[in-house]
């Protein structure tokens, strides 16, 4: 039998209601990969087991692999305790997955979950959080967690961003600062530039949520840039448009920097990003080629032609964008591009 045991958040773990269960169990597995438990915790389960119950933890590798846990289960009662709710992790729902394809009996023990606590204790509405995402120490999942926020604006949804937390080898825990990922956010934007991100973007960063010293903080970028935040773990939040119930709970439940404002305001979908980047550029290329043939004292009227015929696509492109009709203004800016791609091969212009 595998247990998959959920210990609810940091010090308000909830392991009573599993005590029972773990007293039965011959292997008891804990990870500390997700989010670190506290010793605390740690030394109130070791106390309320009977002496000599041993319990291993275990990183991210060994249930991620799952052979040991899944070739014990089969014959044993293994116990698997996880911070936060079994459930969410995908970790543990390949493996519970895993263990029923091999015929093992498994059950959950439910507890209560960080993410559902972010929501919560910044007052947001839970059915207006999107696609979540997570900012790693590498550089290059900013652009993940760029997209993701783009996206999720998009539906008006809001984007939890949780934090890359680890344990190094000498003990110590690895938590990326707050500062951090709002710093690679307004990089992001600086090459990508759709828009939706500046130092006024309204953003929330919560921190050691569950524990009596949690802090939460809303305001704007550039304010929350110069902020320290303590150790971690940490999480922020980039919300889209605010219910005005939201607003308020956000002017009394956090440490409120800046007022709330719309981050909404400016975005654009990837269409109109497109639009507005290419229809210029094809339009200058169109003057250009137009000046390149009465240069050249060399053109005819079907060149002249093709060109109008572009600028009436780019047009189109403009009104339907206007309309809303955005996947007619892709098409038309991608007819006027070919169009003027064709000419300048038979006119061998680069």
């Amino acid at each position: 039998m595998l247990y998959l045991i959920g210990a609810g958040i940091y010090e308000t773990f909830e392991l009573s209601n599993s005590i029972d269960i773990l007293k039965n169990c011959d292997r008891i597995y804990v990870e500390m990969f997700t989010s670190p438990i506290s010793d605390n915790v740690i030394q109130n389960l070791k106390s309320t087991l009977e002496p000599g119950k041993k319990i291993e933890f275990v990183k991210r590798w060994f249930v991620e692999d799952g052979r040991q846990i899944l070739d014990e289960s089969k014959t044993l009662n293994v116990a698997l305790v996880s911070y936060g709710d079994p459930t969410i992790a995908t970790t543990f729902t390949e493996l519970r997955t895993r263990a029923i394809r091999n015929d093992i009996n498994v059950r959950i023990i439910h507890a209560a979950s960080g993410i559902t606590s972010l929501v919560g204790e910044s007052g947001l509405q839970i059915y207006k959080i999107g696609k979540l995402v997570t900012m790693m120490e590498e550089r290059q999942s900013a652009m993940s967690v760029y997209t993701t926020i783009f996206n999720n604006l998009n539906l008006n949804c809001h984007t939890i961003i949780l934090t890359e937390y680890r344990q190094e080898e000498n003990g110590s825990f690895f938590f990326l600062k707050p500062n951090d990922v709002i710093s690679r956010l307004i990089e992001m934007e600086k090459d990508i530039k759709y828009g939706f991100i500046s130092g006024d973007s309204f953003l929330i960063v919560l921190s050691r949520i569950g524990t009596d010293n949690q802090r939460i903080v809303s305001g704007k970028a550039n304010s929350l840039l110069g902020i320290d935040y303590g150790e971690g773990p940490h999480a922020l939040i980039f919300p889209s448009k605010l219910h005005f119930t939201e607003e308020d709970a956000i002017l009394n439940l956090t440490e409120l920097i800046d007022a709330p404002s719309d981050n909404t305001a400016t975005i654009r979908s990837i269409s109109d990003n497109m639009i507005i980047k290419y229809e210029p550029m094809i339009r200058n290329e169109i003057l250009q080629i137009r000046e390149s043939l009465v240069s050249r004292k060399s053109h005819n009227k079907i060149q002249l032609e093709l060109l109008e015929n572009a600028e009436l696509y780019l047009d189109d492109a403009i009104a339907f964008l206007r309309q809303g009709k955005r996947e007619l203004a892709v098409l038309s800016v991608g007819y006027a591009d070919g169009l003027v791609d064709s000419i300048k091969q038979m006119l061998e212009i680069e």
